[in-house]
């Protein structure tokens, strides 16, 4: 999206570090075992990484195959960020693009992210089509030094569009489909924003900058509180910059397991599908919680 590359340009002082094309394909991620977790710890861990959603609805994911851009002052560091972010996504499964492509994944590292994104939602410039102001007031208001705006639409769970009475309306699906199991609509992610306050990744590796803009991106997630966790529970990269001295080095097990099942499963599967397949996946291999 044109909106996205824009936005990357007003709010750093160097021109944007695109991602590399996909090809050679990544080497292999191999996860690490931790202590065995029980399930009952992995499904509040997987309740509080997905920000409790609603069990009965999708949650959003790339339909459209991912076009990706890290915008840095350091160069170096956003091909690093951005070739890892890929291996990710491929890991999951996402389909991705190479160089060319219209972005519509973009990781920013900028100074004072907040006051810089506050001016351009003054000025009146739309972050990208599908985020209303709301939406970015409500990025706004979380806590620092990270702020996530993603833009998602529900549609038919075969792909197709679904009618809106007004443009302001819920959508109307009119697609039918047989057998109970059938899903009728899927959440489909038409954009995806990560702003980083540069200070804050000082001391971070390009590693972990990018583990957790992996699940900031690709999936429905929000920073899971340390103190509610508690000191020995499972752990995730989620928690990178709410406690950065004791947060892992890379994504975790169940970090993974998450972005495998939201991949994995069916289009339209509901949030409780999702969430248990990422249970069962994680705490089947003999720990819940290593990391790669």
């Amino acid at each position: 999206m044109a909106g996205l590359v824009q936005l990357a340009a007003l709010l750093t002082a160097q021109q944007p570090a695109p991602a590399p094309a996909p090809e050679p394909e990544p080497p292999a991620i191999v996860v690490e075992s931790e202590r065995p977790r029980t399930e009952r710890e992995l499904a509040e861990l997987a309740s509080d990484l997905a920000e409790n959603p609603r069990p009965d609805r999708p949650l959003a994911r790339f339909e459209a195959p991912l076009c990706l851009m890290v915008a840095s002052g350091d160069a170096a560091l956003g091909q690093e960020i951005a070739a890892r972010l890929i291996a990710n996504a491929k890991a999951a499964k996402v389909k991705v693009r190479g160089n060319g492509c219209s972005t519509n994944a973009l990781v920013m590292i900028a100074d004072d992210a907040r006051q810089q994104l506050q001016a351009v939602r003054s000025s009146g410039r739309r972050l990208f089509a599908g985020l209303n102001a709301r939406d970015i007031d409500a990025a706004l208001g979380a806590r620092d030094p990270v702020y996530v705006f993603q833009a998602s639409q529900t549609t038919a769970a075969s792909g197709q569009a679904m009618l809106r009475a007004m443009p302001d309306t819920p959508p109307e699906n009119r697609v039918t489909a047989m057998g109970r199991l059938s899903r009728l609509t899927r959440e489909d992610m038409l954009a995806a924003l990560v702003v980083i306050d540069r200070e804050a990744v000082a001391g971070l590796s390009p590693v972990q900058i990018a583990d957790y803009a992996s699940l900031r991106l690709l999936a429905p997630t929000g920073e899971v509180d340390v103190a509610e966790a508690g000191a020995d529970g499972p752990r995730t990269i989620m928690t990178l910059f709410a406690a950065p001295a004791s947060a892992p080095e890379q994504m975790t097990r169940f970090d993974r397991a998450y972005l495998k099942a939201l991949y994995r499963m069916p289009p339209g599967a509901f949030a409780r599908e999702v969430l248990r397949a990422a249970v069962v996946e994680s705490a089947g291999k003999g720990g819940g919680d290593g990391e790669d």
